[in-house]
């Protein structure tokens, strides 16, 4: 009994890690992304923020105009919206569940830009990730059920405080 119940955190804990793993994906492959725009190259990561590539296109725009001032309000944008990624990833990693809703429903909304500009590519591979983090959050809530069990069972041998919701 011991070691299936042993196994099933185990399991729980390496879906729940790889589903807020994505975050940091999400954050660092749009600030590369946003960085290779602005050097001048022609293609991008597909796991990248829509929001994010919409204010480099502005930006590279407006530079045209207004000069490389655009371009730098632009990357000060972006690092702020990849940090946000990054620092939802590092709560959600930490259990706080409340961060992964967050950092769900933010990058559906971001997925939902992909879909009015037609970027099906990007639609697709939004939705592949936020299948990803659906999962993880989910073994999220089962770890927290199971943590919550046994320390009602056995409240001096709790192996790790429950995640904050």
């Amino acid at each position: 009994m011991f070691n299936d119940d042993y196994g099933q955190r185990a399991a729980l804990s390496q879906r729940y890690r790889n589903g807020a793993n994505w975050f940091y994906w999400i954050a660092a492959l749009s600030l590369l992304t946003s960085i290779l725009t602005f050097s001048g190259a022609n293609w991008r990561f597909f796991l990248s923020l829509g929001v994010t590539q919409l204010v480099d296109a502005i930006a590279i725009a407006l530079s045209r105009d207004l000069g490389g001032a655009t371009k730098v309000i632009a990357f000060v944008l972006d690092i702020f919206a990849t940090g946000l990624f990054a620092l939802l990833g590092y709560l959600a990693s930490r259990r706080f569940l409340w961060a992964f809703v967050v950092g769900m429903v933010v990058f559906a909304l971001d997925g939902l830009l992909s879909l009015l500009i037609t970027d099906w590519v990007g639609v697709v591979v939004h939705g592949v990730v936020l299948f990803a983090m659906v999962r993880g959050f989910m073994a999220g809530r089962e770890l927290v059920a199971l943590e919550r069990a046994a320390t009602e069972q056995n409240p001096m041998q709790a192996e790790a405080p429950a995640a904050t919701v």
